[in-house]
C-alpha cells in the first residue's frame, strides 16, 4: 500500500523558493509540489497543515562528534543509533559521524557502518568523517597528540575496509610529508579531502586543491591564520573558489565579521554550516565531573570547555547557526538553508536525493517555529521527532555527573 501525505504550509521552502502551498509525500519521496491555489480539493491520504510555521529541508551536519551525551566515537551500535535519534531534536536528518584516531577506531568505523547499512529511528548516517589522523601536531586544537600519526596508505586502507567503504571525508594537513600522496590515494578512492588542523602555506594549499581537496574544516579555526606576507590556509579558504568551507556559525568559534568576510568572498554557494558538536553538546549548561574529564563545562557562551579551558567544540547546533545567518547577518533564509542542507548534501555525494525540497527527492523536512526551534522532524516522510511528545533524548548516564547548574 502506498502511503501518501499532503504537507501544507504558508512558508514551504523549496528549490523554487518559499511557497505558500504544499507537497505530496509518497513512500518517503516528494512526488508533487503545489502552490496553494493548485492544492487538490480532495486528497486520499493524511493531511499535515502546519499553518504559518516554516517547513524547511532537513539539515545535514558534516562534522559531528556526538550530541546529548551520545558519542560518535563509540563502538556501541546502540549508542550510535541513540546519537542519530538525538540529532533529530535540532532538525538534523542526515549527518557524518566524525571520529579521531583512537585505539578502537576500526571498531568505531565498523559500528557506524552497521547503523548506516541497517538504519535507525533518527537522522540518516550518510558516511563517516575522519578528523585526522594525518594532521599537524603544531595545530591540534582539542585533538590529543596521541590521535595523530604519520601518513600511511596501508593504515588508511584499513580504515576504509573497517568502514566498509563508507568514509566520505578525511581531514588532513597537506604540508605534512607524505600527505600529497595521501590526497592522491583518497581522491582515487572517491573520498573527500578536507584541509584542517594545518599550518600550510597558501601555495601548499593550492597544490592540495589542484590534486583534489574540496573543503576546509571549521574554517578559521585550527589553521594557519592570515599574515600580510603569507595568507596561509585561511587565505586559501577565502580566496580559492574551488573550495567549499565548513563554517561554525555559533558566533563564538568565528566572529560575525569573519562570517561576513566568507560570505562576501565565497558566496552562500560554497559555505556549509556546521556545529562541530561534541558528545556533551545539547546537554544542560553547567559543570560535569565526567569519568575521564573532570571539570568539563557546557558553557552558557555556547561552547564546550575541557578542564584547562580549551574549547572543545560548540554546545549549540546547526539550526542555531542557520538562525544566526538570517537574524544576525541578515542574509535571505533561502541562502542560509542552502548552506545548511544543499551544500552539505553536495559534499556527501547525495544532492540528487537530499538537501532540498524538490520533486523526486527524499522527504526529509523540518517544521520550525519563529524561534528556529524544531517542532517536528521527518526523515523520508517518517516522523522521527515531535517536540510535543515527552520523550527523553539525553543520555541519562551523563546527567548524573552534573555538579553545577548554570541558568540562562
Amino acid at each position: 500500500m502506498v502511503l501518501k501525505t499532503l504537507v501544507i504550509s504558508k512558508q514551504l521552502y523549496t528549490e523554487r523558493g518559499c511557497l505558500d502551498g504544499g507537497m505530496v509525500v509518497e513512500d518517503g519521496i516528494i512526488s508533487k509540489i503545489y502552490l496553494r491555489k493548485e492544492l487538490p480539493d480532495a486528497f486520499d491520504g493524511e493531511v499535515q497543515d502546519f499553518g504559518d510555521c516554516r517547513v524547511i529541508p532537513g539539515l545535514i551536519e558534516l562534522h559531528c562528534h556526538g550530541y546529548k551525551g551520545w558519542s560518535a566515537m563509540s563502538v556501541d551500535v546502540e549508542e550510535i543509533r541513540n546519537l542519530s535519534r538525538s540529532l533529530t531534536t535540532c532538525g538534523v536528518t542526515g549527518y557524518l559521524p566524525t571520529n579521531h584516531l583512537r585505539k578502537d577506531v576500526l571498531e568505531n568505523c565498523a559500528a557506524i557502518a552497521e547503523v548506516l547499512e541497517n538504519g535507525s529511528d533518527g537522522a540518516e548516517i550518510l558516511g563517516i568523517h575522519m578528523e585526522g589522523p594525518f594532521i599537524s601536531k603544531e595545530i591540534l586544537g582539542s585533538v590529543s597528540a596521541e590521535d595523530v600519526c604519520e601518513p600511511d596508505l596501508a593504515l588508511m586502507n584499513r580504515f576504509i575496509e573497517a568502514a566498509r567503504n563508507h568514509i566520505i571525508t578525511v581531514t588532513l594537513a597537506p604540508e605534512v610529508e607524505g600527505n600529497m600522496e595521501m590526497i592522491d590515494y583518497l581522491v582515487e578512492n572517491g573520498i573527500n579531502v578536507c584541509i584542517g588542523h594545518s599550518n600550510a602555506t597558501y601555495e601548499i594549499c593550492k597544490e592540495a586543491v589542484d590534486r583534489g581537496a574540496v573543503i576546509t574544516q571549521k574554517t578559521g579555526n585550527c589553521m594557519r591564520a592570515i599574515h600580510q606576507r603569507e595568507v596561509g590556509v585561511t587565505g586559501a579558504a577565502l580566496l580559492d573558489m574551488r573550495l567549499y568551507n565548513e563554517i561554525n556559525s555559533d558566533l563564538a568559534h568565528c566572529s560575525k565579521e569573519f562570517l561576513e568576510l566568507l560570505y562576501r568572498l565565497k558566496g552562500y554557494q560554497k559555505l556549509c554550516i556546521i556545529a562541530d558538536a561534541g558528545y556533551m553538546s545539547g546537554m544542560p549548561c553547567g559543570k560535569y565531573d565526567l569519568p575521564k574529564e573532570k571539570g568539563y563545562e557546557v558553557g552558557t557562551d555556547g561552547l564546550l570547555h575541557t578542564a584547562d579551558g580549551t574549547i572543545d567544540g560548540s554546545a549549540l547546533h546547526v539550526l542555531n547557526g542557520l538562525k544566526n545567518w538570517v537574524e544576525v547577518l541578515h542574509i535571505p533564509m533561502e541562502e542560509a538553508i542552502c548552506m545548511a542542507s544543499y551544500n552539505p548534501a553536495v559534499i556527501c555525494h547525495c544532492a540528487d536525493r537530499k538537501g532540498s525540497l524538490k520533486e523526486g527527492k527524499d522527504a526529509d523536512y523540518v517544521v520550525i517555529d519563529e524561534n528556529y526551534e524544531a517542532l517536528k522532524t521527518f526523515v523520508k516522510g517518517r516522523l522521527v521527532y515531535d517536540k510535543g511528545q515527552a520523550e527523553v533524548f539525553e543520555n541519562p548516564e551523563y546527567l548524573q555527573y552534573q555538579k553545577e547548574v548554570y541558568e540562562g
